[in-house]
Parts: C-alpha cells; sequence; structure tokens
C-alpha cells in the first residue's frame, strides 16, 4: 500500500492573547457521542517560564481553522536527566454543561421542545444549538444538583438525538448527519488510506424490541399501558429487548422509539476503523463527526458510504513519527439516523455490508385511533 505524506499542519494553542506554536505532538477527539471534545499537546519547553495555568480561556486551531474553544484542563511539566517536556490539555467550553449543576429560579418548564429546555436551562451561558424540530414535551423537572447534560441526555436520547460541541465550544443537538464530505476513502495508489479494520457483528441486534412508557394525562390502557414493537426479519432467531421510554409517552413516540431502535442497531453492526493521512477531505475541509464519506477498501470488504461516528487527529514532529494522521470511527449511516448506503459502490460490497434493511413491522397496545 502505498503511504501518503500530507504536509504538517501548523498547530497553534491561544492562551492569554498568546499564540504558542512548536508543539511536538498533538492529539485532539471527538465525536458524535461525546460532549466535550478534547485535545493533548507536548511542547519540550516555555523557554523557561510557564505561563499557562489551568481554567485560562484557550483555543486551539489548525493552519488558521479553529477546532476547539475552551479551556486549559491539565499542565504537567517532567523531566529526566535527558530531557524536558511540558504536557497540556485542553478542553471544550462545553466541559461547564457536562461538570456544573443547573442553577435555575424554578428548575421547571412547561410547554416547551427540547432545544427550549436546553436553552433554558444552560444557567452556565455556554450555548446550545438545535439542528432540528422536535415535538414538545409537557414538563421538564430539573433534580437538585443535576449537570445539563444529565438532565438533557436522557430527554434528548428518547427522540433518537445525540449531544456533541462544535469548534466554538457550544453545545450541539442533532439528529440526522449534517453534511457530506468532499472526496473518499481509498486504497492504492493517490489513496489516503494507511490503515483500516472492520468489524461485523450480531450483538446489538434484536429479532424485536419493545418499547413501554406510560403518558402524565388520561386513565386507562391508552395512557397507562402504552407499547410499540418492531422487528427485525434479518435476526434469525428470538431476541427481545424492552426499554422503557426515558420522557413524556405517546402512542406516536412510542413507534417512532421502536423503528429508530431497530434500524441503528444495524446500523451499528457495521463498523469500521479507518485511518488517513492527513486531517482533511478533499476540498480542506477538517473531518468532522456526524458527515457522511465514502470508503472504497476491498481489502476490508467495504465499498459504500458511511458515516463518521468519531475523529482523532494526531501529528507528531518527532524524527521516525513524524506524519499528520487522523483515525476515523465509522458506521453505516443508519446508526445515526441516516438512510441505508445505496448506489453502484454499496451494490459492489455484496452481502458483507449490504444487509438486509431494517423496516420494521410496528404494533402498538393501549392505543385507540392511532395511524401506524
Amino acid at each position: 500500500m502505498t503511504e501518503r505524506r500530507d504536509p504538517l499542519e501548523t498547530l497553534s494553542l491561544e492562551v492569554g492573547g498568546n499564540s504558542l506554536t512548536g508543539w511536538s505532538e498533538v492529539e485532539i477527539e471527538y465525536g458524535v457521542e461525546q460532549a466535550v471534545r478534547c485535545a493533548r499537546l507536548v511542547i519540550s519547553d516555555f523557554e523557561g517560564e510557564l505561563k499557562i495555568r489551568p481554567d485560562m480561556p484557550a483555543t486551539i486551531k489548525a493552519s488558521g481553522d479553529l477546532i476547539i474553544t475552551g479551556y486549559v484542563r491539565d499542565v504537567e511539566p517532567e523531566h529526566d536527566e535527558n530531557s524536558h517536556k511540558v504536557t497540556v490539555s485542553v478542553v471544550s467550553k462545553a466541559v461547564d454543561l457536562v461538570e456544573t449543576s443547573i442553577d435555575h429560579p424554578s428548575g421547571f418548564v412547561s410547554q416547551k421542545d427540547i432545544g427550549e429546555i436546553a436553552k433554558t436551562f444552560d444557567t452556565e451561558g455556554v450555548g446550545v444549538e438545535v439542528d432540528e424540530d422536535f415535538p414538545v414535551e409537557p414538563a421538564s423537572f430539573v433534580n437538585t444538583g443535576d449537570s445539563w447534560f444529565y438532565h438533557m441526555e436522557p430527554m434528548t436520547r428518547s427522540h433518537g438525538a445525540f449531544i456533541y460541541d462544535t469548534p466554538e465550544g457550544k453545545i450541539r443537538i442533532a439528529y440526522k448527519p449534517r453534511g457530506r464530505h468532499d472526496g473518499g476513502l481509498t486504497i492504492g495508489d493517490g489513496g489516503n488510506i494507511i490503515a483500516a479494520s472492520a468489524k461485523l457483528t450480531g450483538k446489538a441486534r434484536y429479532s424485536e424490541v419493545i418499547v413501554r412508557g406510560q403518558s402524565s394525562r388520561g386513565r386507562g390502557a391508552a395512557a397507562l399501558r402504552l407499547e410499540a414493537r418492531a422487528r427485525d426479519g434479518s435476526v434469525g432467531r428470538s431476541r427481545k429487548r424492552i426499554i422503557v421510554h426515558e420522557s413524556e409517552t405517546t402512542a406516536g413516540k412510542l413507534k417512532r422509539r421502536a423503528k429508530r431502535e431497530v434500524k441503528r442497531a444495524a446500523g451499528s453492526s457495521r463498523e469500521a476503523n479507518i485511518t488517513v493521512a492527513g486531517w482533511r477531505d478533499d476540498k480542506g475541509r477538517i473531518f468532522e463527526p456526524h458527515f457522511l464519506i465514502g470508503v472504497d477498501n476491498a481489502r476490508i470488504y467495504l465499498q459504500q458510504d458511511m458515516a463518521i461516528k468519531s475523529v482523532r487527529l494526531m501529528q507528531s514532529t518527532e524524527q521516525g513519527g513524524a506524519g499528520t494522521r487522523a483515525e476515523l470511527c465509522l458506521c453505516d449511516p443508519r446508526a445515526l439516523n441516516g438512510e441505508k448506503p445505496a448506489g453502484k459502490a454499496a451494490k459492489k460490497t455484496g452481502e458483507v455490508w449490504d444487509m438486509p434493511d431494517a423496516d420494521p413491522t410496528i404494533s402498538a397496545q393501549g392505543t385507540v385511533g392511532v395511524d401506524y
């Protein structure tokens, strides 16, 4: 396999108005299931004067493009007889919505959707962006001491949405893949893949998913014994999973949840990890989670669109290990609320990856007059 060497990125950590460069090692991690992106940077020395302290506002840029807005988390100087280095870690501003408690006058809102609830309880002023319109929730109560993430994560999960942060340090609540990277991931001459592995598993697959819940309003089976079932016909034996819906329940919510759980499990059962040269797609965009990208790698029997689940950016200037690399965790788009891959590329993959689409049949109990 031909190994491609991309130019090194110019990495800068801006702290207190100073732009610090010369980092010998850099690792940056972020993903669709990771609320807070984080980075680790190593430098040989700060010319004898340590001006960085924990909790100082910080940004990280790669050749001028913003990757992280947040704070210095740890500063670790060390040495031995032959060398000296300082390791600095940085976390996104979103960390304050994960670690601090909501301080709201009443701790209660009513008749608001997820976006409005999320912004109301952002009492630290971090910032919340919502990519979708979600149904209105009758009420939302905050338990004393709960963090924003602890309060919001079960609610967003019940609607199938993901919580992750932006380069500006804000929280994003998103449902479907947000875009598509230009170019693709390929092997051979001119390709950008350095290493790849894949995993196909039946671990997360169930023949039937049953979602149950209750409504805070009404009486009888239509309110107190709501249930929806979704079946995955590609699972060859009886494997059932029961889920308790985390937020206010309606028949429509349960049916959408059951169908979504089956499709997401189908997508998650097909994953790949690919290391590529460079941090950017063909048009210079740094790889982002919740984006689609084409993959053409016959060596792992994968030739179809995949969704980026997480990204790990690495750069080293050390002799023998110099280079700029990106490790991409990829999954079938259905795992991130995308569509089943289609077209000529997907057909090349054959039965290994192109499994039956999980388009389940839906049934419901305790409901009256519901359109399926």
